[in-house]
């Protein structure tokens, strides 16, 4: 994955190709069709005008720059149609799916390891009370995840990783990813859990007579 993120030709960042490996949700069509790109095809074989790059649609474009004997070709035009199915699914599913009542609860203790994980991470650069020197303008956000105020998305946990290892040369990329994600996974399925039972028993209130 650092292989493919570190060419020229990739638009798609690294944290955004591994989270897409992650399978929690639906990655984006950019993110598909840079995998496949060097998966089933090859920029290297791609014959392509300078017209022809400049007006592109970027994800998919590619697949017509190749030549048309190509063995990945056929492939990708496969994949491609499956993600776009997928894709107009999932919107359809999003659109018609009543929105549940909000309820407030407190982080769970799943959400507290997955705060512990991110400190354990962190402090690996020496810079825990500096976290601007590491993050930038993403502080706040990671702030917000510190104090369990909200939970990093997959993509948001590879670079909080991909910063920290600036900072901590010996830090496992892969792993350190793998282990922040396990951990926020878990801590999302509490939540969700949390929020199943508060929503329950505020549907068995009874309503209170005027």
């Amino acid at each position: 994955m650092a292989w493919i993120a570190g060419h020229e030709e990739t638009r798609v960042s690294r944290a955004s190709l591994y989270a897409a490996l992650s399978g929690a949700r639906l990655p984006k069509k950019e993110t598909v069709g840079t995998l496949l790109r060097w998966w089933a095809g090859s920029p290297a074989d791609e014959q392509a005008s300078s017209d022809e790059l400049f007006y592109a649609e970027p994800a998919w474009a590619w697949i017509d720059w190749l030549p048309g004997d190509h063995k990945g070709r056929a492939l990708a035009v496969q994949w491609r149609d499956r993600y776009t199915q997928l894709a107009w699914a999932v919107e359809s599913e999003r659109e018609f799916t009543p929105r549940a009542p909000r309820v407030s609860i407190a982080p769970p203790p799943e959400q507290q390891r997955a705060i512990d994980e991110l400190k354990r991470l962190i402090g690996m650069t020496r810079l825990d009370d500096q976290l601007w020197l590491i993050f930038g303008r993403l502080t706040f956000r990671v702030e917000g995840y510190l104090e369990g105020k909200t939970i990093p998305s997959d993509d948001m946990c590879w670079s909080i990783v991909e910063r920290c290892r600036s900072f901590a040369p010996s830090l496992d990329y892969l792993r350190a990813g793998q282990r922040l994600l396990a951990a926020v996974k878990v801590a999302r399925s509490a939540r969700a859990r949390d929020r199943r039972l508060a929503r329950s028993r505020t549907s068995r209130t009874p309503a209170i007579e005027p």
